[in-house]
C-alpha cells in the first residue's frame, strides 16, 4: 500500500509533495529553492530542525540564516566547535573556559598557571581557516549522559553531564577524532562560517563574530566594555557560594544547602549596594545618581535598595523616574517604522528636565511632574521638592547614562550607575547561559503576574525592546562610574516553576513555539526552588513578587 505523501509549504509560497521520511534539504532541491551555505538549520513547523531532518507528516518551512537570533546561536557555537577542533589538532594543552559574550565576541580565557601565546594564537587561527575551507561535515551522536561521556576528553564536561543528569539524551558533535558537547545546535559544515577574527587578549583569546548584516565583515576593536572585569567578579560570587555550574547548584538543592547559596549570593548583592553607596559618598559632594539599565534588569528594585543604603550614611535619597519627561501625547516622535516612538531619547522634555534639576542643585524648590500613561500625559500633583545638604537625588531612566542629559550638571555633582544581568551561571566550560534569556524571562513572568500578559505577547515585543535598548542603552554603558552585575547564581532555578508553566502554554501553531522550547529545555536542565527562602529584598522579586519594594 502506497504512503500519503507529505506536502511541504515554504516561505516563498512553494509547496512540494515528497516520500515520507524524505530528509528537509532533499525536499528544498525539488522545490528549486537553491541551498547554500547561508542556511545554517531550518524551521519545521515552528520547531528547529537540522537540514537533514526526515520529514513525516505535512509542514510549513522556514529558513535559519545568520540574521536570525536563532541563526546567530549557531554560528556561535560552530565557530567555538572549529576553535575546539583546531586547539585538538594542534595538541594545544591548554584548558579553555568561554565567557559571556561581550558585545559580539566571545573570551576564551585559560587557566591561571597557564599562558597562550601571539604565536599559538595565530597558529589556531590557520588551523581554523584550514577547517572551515575543507568545509568538513559536523556529525552529531545522541546516547545517554554515560555514553556520551566516553567520547569526551573534556572532563569537566564529562562531570557535568554525568552527575545529577536531568535529561535522558544528550548530543556530541563530531569530525574524525575530535568530539565534544555543546549545548544547542551547531551548523552542519564547518564551511558555513564565513566570518570570523581571533586575537589574543589577556589571559586568553577573543573569539570575534561578524557583523549583523554582514557575515563576512568583522570590526577591528574588540568590545571590552568593562565585561571581563564583571567576569571575575562573578568567579568571587562563584567561589564564595561554591557554585559554578548547572551541576553545582542542582547538588546544593539536592543536598539541602540552597538556602546557604541564596544567604551568600544576597549578601554579596548588599555588599555591591555598600560599595555603590561608599563611592558616591566618599567626596560628600554628589547630589545626583543616574541609573540606567536594560529591560528587566531590576533597576527599580536597586533604586530603592541604593536608597536604604544610602539612609545608613544618613543621606535622604529621593528616587525620580525619567519617565515623567515623556512628551504628552501629540508631541511623540515619529519613528522610522512611522509609529510613535516612546523610547528614543527626543521623547524627553530635555529642557524641563534641564531647568528642574539645575533649580534644585541651585536650592529652589520644584515640583516634579508624574506622568500619566493613561492619559499619556505629564500631571503636577507632587508636593515641591528641595535638595538638603543630606538629600540625593535617583534618577532612574533608560537614557540616565546618555551623555546629553546630564551633560549640565557638573561633574563632581553627579555618579553614574548601570546595572543589569550581565554574567550568569555556566552550563560547562564551553556555555554560559544567555543573560539575556535571562532578562527576557524575568519580563515574561512579571507581565503575566502583574498586567496578565501572555508569554507571546512579550515574546513579540522583545525584539523591539532589544533593538531599544541597543540604540539607547548599551553605547553608553562605558560611560558608568559603577556596573552592578544584578543576575544571581541561583535565579534559573527560582524562576523555572513559574515560567516552564507559561511556557507550557505555547502551542506548535505559534511563531514563539521553537523559542519557547529552547527556553523549557535549558529550564529542564535545573531543579527548581520554591520562593520561601529568597529573602524580601532579593532584586528577584521585581519578578515573581512577594517583595518589600514597589515592582
Amino acid at each position: 500500500m502506497r504512503r500519503n505523501l507529505v506536502k511541504v509549504t515554504f516561505d516563498n509560497g512553494k509547496k512540494v509533495m515528497v516520500e515520507p521520511e524524505t530528509r528537509i534539504s532533499e525536499a528544498i532541491e525539488k522545490s528549486g529553492i537553491e541551498i547554500n551555505e547561508d542556511i545554517l538549520a531550518v524551521k519545521i513547523n515552528n520547531k528547529e530542525r537540522s537540514i537533514m531532518y526526515h520529514l513525516i507528516e505535512d509542514c510549513t518551512c522556514s529558513f535559519i540564516t545568520y540574521s536570525t537570533r536563532e541563526g546567530e546561536r549557531i554560528y556561535s557555537r560552530t565557530l567555538k566547535f572549529i576553535f575546539l577542533m583546531a586547539v585538538h589538532r594542534l595538541k594545544i594543552k591548554l584548558h579553555f573556559k568561554f565567557s559571556n559574550k561581550t558585545g559580539r565576541d566571545y573570551f576564551a580565557f585559560v587557566k591561571q598557571d597557564e599562558e597562550i601565546t601571539s604565536s599559538m594564537v595565530k597558529d589556531i587561527k590557520e588551523e581554523m581557516e584550514k577547517i572551515i575551507s575543507a568545509n568538513y561535515r559536523i556529525m552529531k551522536e545522541k546516547g545517554s549522559s554515560r555514553r556520551i561521556a566516553n567520547f569526551l576528553n573534556n572532563r569537566e564536561q564529562v562531570k557535568n553531564i554525568v552527575d545529577l543528569s536531568l535529561n535522558e539524551n544528550y548530543t556530541v558533535y563530531y569530525v574524525d577524532d575530535f568530539y565534544t558537547y555543546l549545548y544547542g545546535a551547531v551548523a552542519m559544515y564547518t564551511g558555513c562560517i564565513k566570518g570570523f577574527d581571533l586575537r589574543k587578549y589577556k589571559n586568553g583569546v577573543i573569539l570575534m563574530l561578524p557583523e549583523k548584516d554582514n557575515i563576512e565583515d568583522v570590526k577591528y576593536e574588540i568590545e571590552t566594555n568593562r565585561m571581563f572585569e564583571l567576569s571575575n567578579k562573578f568567579a568571587e560570587v562563584c567561589k564564595v557560594t561554591s557554585v559554578e555550574s548547572v551541576n553545582d547548584l542542582n547538588k546544593k538543592i539536592v543536598e539541602d544547602n540552597i538556602d546557604q547559596v541564596i544567604r551568600r549570593a544576597e549578601l554579596y548583592h548588599t555588599n555591591e549596594f555598600f560599595e555603590i553607596t561608599r563611592r558616591i559618598t566618599r567626596t560628600n559632594s554628589v547630589k545626583i545618581v543616574m541609573l540606567a539599565g536594560p529591560s528587566s534588569s531590576g533597576k527599580t528594585t536597586s533604586a530603592q535598595r541604593l536608597a536604604d543604603t544610602l539612609m545608613v550614611k544618613k543621606k535622604n535619597a529621593i528616587v525620580i523616574s525619567m519617565d515623567n519627561y515623556f512628551k504628552d501625547v501629540g508631541n511623540i516622535p515619529i519613528g522610522k517604522d512611522g509609529k510613535e516612538d516612546y523610547e528614543c531619547f527626543e521623547n524627553l522634555e530635555i529642557e524641563l528636565f534641564k531647568k528642574q534639576m539645575l533649580g534644585l542643585l541651585r536650592g529652589n524648590k520644584v515640583v516634579i511632574p508624574t506622568f500619566n500613561f493613561k492619559l499619556q500625559k505629564k500631571e503636577y500633583i507632587n508636593k515641591p521638592i528641595k535638595l538638603g545638604d543630606n538629600d540625593i537625588l535617583i534618577i532612574e531612566g533608560i537614557h540616565a547614562l546618555n551623555p546629553k542629559s546630564s551633560e549640565f550638571i557638573p561633574k563632581d555633582k553627579i555618579f553614574k550607575l548601570y546595572v543589569a544581568p550581565m554574567v550568569s551561571i555556566r552550563f560547562d566550560a564551553y556555555t554560559m547561559l544567555s543573560s539575556n534569556d535571562l532578562r527576557m524571562m524575568r519580563r515574561f513572568v512579571r507581565d503575566n503576574a502583574t498586567r496578565g500578559v501572555s508569554v507571546e505577547k512579550t515574546m513579540d515585543l522583545w525584539n523591539k525592546i532589544r533593538k531599544g535598548d541597543e540604540e539607547n542603552i548599551f553605547p553608553f554603558v562605558d560611560k558608568a562610574d559603577y556596573i552592578l552585575n544584578t543576575s544571581l547564581i541561583y535565579e534559573w532555578a527560582a524562576l523555572k516553576p513559574v515560567a516552564e508553566k507559561l511556557l507550557l502554554k505555547i502551542t506548535d501553531e505559534s511563531v514563539y513555539y521553537s523559542e519557547a522550547r529552547r527556553l523549557l529545555n535549558t529550564l529542564r536542565n535545573f531543579i527548581g526552588i520554591e520562593p520561601d527562602l529568597i529573602p524580601s529584598t532579593s532584586i528577584l522579586r521585581e519578578f515573581i513578587g512577594g517583595g518589600c519594594y514597589l515592582r
